[in-house]
């Protein structure tokens, strides 16, 4: 039996109808082979990071299990995103799905294609609160700190309101 890994899956989207957009996603990842949610967050609605001049956000986080390796789950996560509309805009631009790799186990990665654990996830309120919410103590392989310290420490003074 191939060894499984826990994984975390952001997903947010700020185009269309918003909720709707993140709950294909999920029932996207739902069906992968040999991959199961343990667990998710509740809605969260949130300003942009970045490009400010655009809508506020829904995200949310799943907690999940795959026995897939790293780069066949991520390439899956690029063509649930694409197969939903997201479409090559400018950077922290608005779109109508998003789907972030924030952690794969405790693996660490860093390539130009793929960087895990995500690089920014620590500095981002719409992704601590979410995943505070179901996976408080995990711990970030890079930081050496369990999400709610990350989140405790944050400095983004950004709202993300749980819908």
């Amino acid at each position: 039996m191939a060894k499984k890994s826990k994984i975390f899956i952001g997903i947010g989207s700020n185009k269309g109808n918003r909720k709707n957009n993140c709950e294909t996603a999920i029932k996207a990842l739902a069906a992968i082979k040999n991959t199961v949610i343990i667990k998710k967050s509740s809605f969260y609605e949130t300003e942009p990071w970045g490009d400010k001049q655009q809508e506020n956000f829904i995200n949310c986080v799943l907690e999940m299990e795959t026995d897939k390796t790293i780069f066949d789950f991520f390439s899956f996560l690029q063509q649930t995103e694409k197969g939903i509309g997201k479409e090559k805009e400018s950077v922290w631009g608005p779109r109508k799905i998003d789907i972030d790799l924030l952690f794969f186990g405790q693996e660490i990665i860093e390539q130009s294609t793929l960087t895990v654990p995500h690089p920014f996830l620590h500095l981002r309120r719409f992704v601590l609160e979410p995943l505070a919410e179901i996976a408080p103590d995990f711990v970030h392989p890079k930081i050496n700190q369990p999400v709610k310290n990350l989140l405790h420490r944050l400095t983004d003074p950004k709202k993300a309101l749980k819908i």
